[in-house]
């Protein structure tokens, strides 16, 4: 038996040449330069192997236990059931997504040979404005038509050429002068479906491009009429088009700057007024808490929403799924949009002044976190709770029974049953989450002080996590074309 061990150890032993090579790799991410030359002058003497292989024999005829190293690399090291689990789904993945392309070649089949069907009939239409949206059709149709190619790898690695830009605001002015919606849309959405396009790590710059060439002619002329114009037109896909762009500038703060050029909210407003005219769970009305969410970074622009009532509209559209089906990322959304604005010194000093809306506020979220609301909307709902979990707010907490209610809901989550591996770590991350907020403070190493000094730094803290991570997501949903 010590025999057969034996052989299987010397089977499964990893070779030297790898884990030096894994050493090597170590000390250049830790900048421990001196140590690798020593270590590449130690291999070249041939030293180093030397010593390896009579270690290795000794471990293979004494039985001595192996280096940490060499038990982490060893190749028959059993895959646990998690990774076992996500080597099937990603073949099912892969599966899906060979169908997807698949689907996306035959539609691109059917679309050119209905644009032949049409540049046939072009010539006894004699429609000017027919030819030049085939023309539009079929540069769009390209662009898409790249992207199954390349099976939907970002086939961008430049940014929209000035000229093309300059092209596209120049179209949108002048179908807009000609009241021509579906012109206005046109350029909208490939003005989008560029964005779209680009590779992720220059989304960031397009947005900056498309702020530097004042797409909406807003810093040109110290006005909003014409983005205001385009909003105020009632025509669904003008919306979807409108907002989707505006979704994509208001990726970054300076985007959010931009849109609110001069602290004039006046495009926050609008989308305030879309969203609540909106269907709920509707591609538009996602697309208006998306920014509405981007938005919320800037501190500026809360007390806009607290006077356009979206604490109480928001409150209610969670009410709303607890009965019935709301779409997932507007209850996510609109959940995180909600504890910005309750973060926010000036809605806190509001519900101070307003202390019955403070108890309706406080109330209704405790009652939440009672019902089967998705995760994450949970955590958000938590993290409110968490604000107003403050002195100022004593009365409200006592009359909602604010620490036993707490208390129950921690008791009753600790020990619900989960399905899986993913539903377990959502339940630790609650019950973390509950621990750190609502945890009794130490008041003899209160730093309140410094966190709200800290706090009012947010704008600064996101400046510096854009210019470090330059990757921005656009988002794009299934059945935006329905």
């Amino acid at each position: 038996m010590r025999t057969a061990n034996s052989n299987q150890g010397q089977s499964t032993l990893p070779d030297s040449n790898e884990i030096n090579e894994y050493i090597r790799e170590y000390l250049r991410y830790s900048n421990y330069s001196n140590t690798l030359e020593c270590f590449d002058a130690e291999i070249k003497s041939k030293q180093v192997s030397n010593k390896m292989l009579n270690k290795q024999q000794v471990i293979k005829q004494t039985g001595e236990d192996m280096p940490r190293i060499f038990q982490l690399l060893k190749s028959d090291n059993n895959k646990t059931k998690r990774e076992i689990n996500l080597e099937k789904e990603q073949k099912q993945f892969n599966k899906k997504y060979q169908q997807i392309l698949q689907a996306g070649r035959q539609i691109f089949s059917v679309s050119i040979n209905l644009l032949q069907l049409l540049h046939s009939l072009k010539e006894t239409a004699k429609n000017e404005n027919l030819s030049e949206t085939l023309e539009n059709y079929k540069i769009q149709l390209g662009k898409y038509h790249k992207v199954i190619i390349n099976e939907g790898k970002p086939e961008g690695t430049e940014l929209i050429t000035e000229q093309v830009m300059h092209e596209h605001k120049t179209k949108l002015f002048k179908n807009y002068q000609d009241k021509h919606v579906d012109g206005m849309i046109e350029v909208l959405l490939s003005l989008r479906v560029n964005a779209l396009q680009i590779a992720p790590e220059l989304r960031k710059n397009l947005v900056y491009e498309l702020i530097r060439n004042d797409v909406f002619n807003i810093e040109a002329t110290d006005k909003f009429d014409f983005v205001v114009h385009l909003l105020d037109i009632n025509n669904q896909s003008l919306r979807h088009a409108i907002t989707s762009l505006i979704s994509v500038i208001s990726s970054t703060l300076r985007g959010v700057e931009y849109l609110t050029y001069n602290g004039n909210m006046i495009i926050i407003e609008k989308i305030i007024k879309i969203l609540k005219e909106q269907e709920n769970g509707s591609v538009t009305q996602r697309f208006c808490l998306a920014i509405l969410q981007k938005a919320s970074i800037k501190d500026t622009v809360i007390p806009t929403y607290v006077q356009n009532e979206m604490i109480q509209w928001i409150i209610n559209l969670i009410q709303k799924s607890v009965n019935s089906k709301i779409h997932v990322f507007c209850l996510d959304f609109a959940s995180a949009t909600l504890a910005n604005i309750i973060h926010t010194p000036y809605t806190l000093q509001y519900l101070e002044h307003q202390p019955r809306f403070a108890h309706q506020v406080m109330e209704q979220l405790l009652k939440f976190i009672k019902d089967q609301i998705q995760v994450s909307v949970l955590m958000h709902v938590l993290i409110c709770l968490s604000y107003l979990s403050k002195e100022n707010f004593a009365k409200q907490m006592e009359e909602c029974r604010f620490v036993d209610r707490i208390s129950q809901f921690v008791e009753f989550y600790s020990v619900i049953n989960t399905e899986n591996e993913a539903a377990e770590i959502d339940k630790k991350t609650v019950l973390d989450l509950c621990a750190h907020m609502f945890h009794p403070k130490d008041t003899s190493l209160d730093n309140s002080e410094t966190l709200e000094l800290n706090e009012l730094k947010t704008e600064d803290r996101i400046r510096e996590y854009e210019n470090e991570q330059g990757e921005l997501i656009f988002e794009c949903f299934q059945d935006e074309v329905s």
